[in-house]
């Protein structure tokens, strides 16, 4: 698997700066800008990295040595993704789950859902392929034991 280019990058980004400054200033919203928005406000500790378009846009991430705030969010936005389509199912039941017996907060479920989707990522990153949805699908529903 390739890095993806600065262009792509930007303009992945610029999906994110976009939908956050609507919802700053109230504008419509379509359904991914809304869950785009949901998720860049969980986390307030990301807000300052919205003051400026061109820093967030270019910014080289990987060399400030701690989590880079795009993957994070991203990594959160694909979540929102597989619950709102429950593609795969075990995801939206593993949240609820979390939730409703474990007394975990939202916010504190879907980062525990995060780690395997991380881990699986990066597994699959590691040996080229592409990731495998199924053993992801029973490592969350293995949660719920």
């Amino acid at each position: 698997m390739t890095q993806p280019s600065r262009e792509t990058l930007r303009a992945h980004r610029q999906v994110f700066w976009d939908a956050w400054q609507k919802a700053q200033a109230d504008l419509p919203l379509n359904a991914m800008e809304v869950r785009i928005a949901r998720v860049i406000k969980m986390h307030p500790e990301y807000h300052h990295f919205f003051n400026d378009m061109e820093d967030f846009l270019d910014r080289d991430f990987q060399d400030d040595g701690g989590m880079n705030p795009y993957l994070h969010l991203s990594l959160h936005l694909a979540l929102e993704e597989q619950i709102a389509t429950h593609q795969p199912p075990q995801v939206a039941t593993t949240l609820e789950h979390l939730m409703q017996i474990k007394g975990k907060t939202r916010h504190e479920a879907l980062h525990t859902i995060l780690e395997i989707l991380t881990e699986t990522l990066h597994a699959s990153h590691r040996q080229g392929m592409e990731p495998d949805v199924m053993a992801y699908a029973e490592r969350v529903k293995g949660l719920t034991g």
